[in-house]
């Protein structure tokens, strides 16, 4: 089932259950699409909208850490729910562990040990798959 479908899917279920909340993120990430389709002029593939999505998550964790620092809890709780009902439509991530030991592999695999290489060789493999963050990370980590 193609992602569009099931974010069509989840909107009817959030109007019948009445879940504003969900209603509201699921309406505002449709709208993106369709913004973008608009834009482009072609019909938005599931991996564009994965990629559409992560951006729309790292947008709402970075409001969730302003909105904290600013004591907004009602807009920090929030963001987290929209947050939650965003979540289940990404591919599953890896964890902390899997990403440091792949990293780690590619980083011994590679003949030139800069930062730059490595990002440019490593970022594709985890694309959709870890946060690009963490990534960074971790490969500063390891070649330092």
């Amino acid at each position: 089932m193609s992602l569009r479908t099931q974010l069509t899917d989840s909107i009817k279920t959030a109007m019948k259950a009445h879940d504003t909340i969900a209603l509201d993120a699921l309406r505002y990430l449709l709208s993106l699409i369709k913004n973008v389709e608009i834009d482009t002029k072609k019909e938005l593939t599931d991996e564009e909208i994965i990629s559409l999505l992560q951006k729309e998550v790292k947008k709402r964790r970075e409001a969730i850490d302003q909105f904290k620092t600013a004591g907004r809890q009602e807009l920090v709780e929030k963001e987290e729910q929209q947050l939650v009902i965003l979540l289940p439509f990404l591919p599953k991530q890896l964890s902390v562990e899997e990403v440091e030991i792949e990293v780690k592999s590619l980083i011994d695999a590679l003949p030139n040990k800069d930062m730059s290489t490595a990002m440019r060789e490593i970022m594709p493999k985890f694309k959709g798959r870890a946060d690009g963050k963490l990534v960074s990370d971790l490969v500063k980590k390891l070649l330092a």
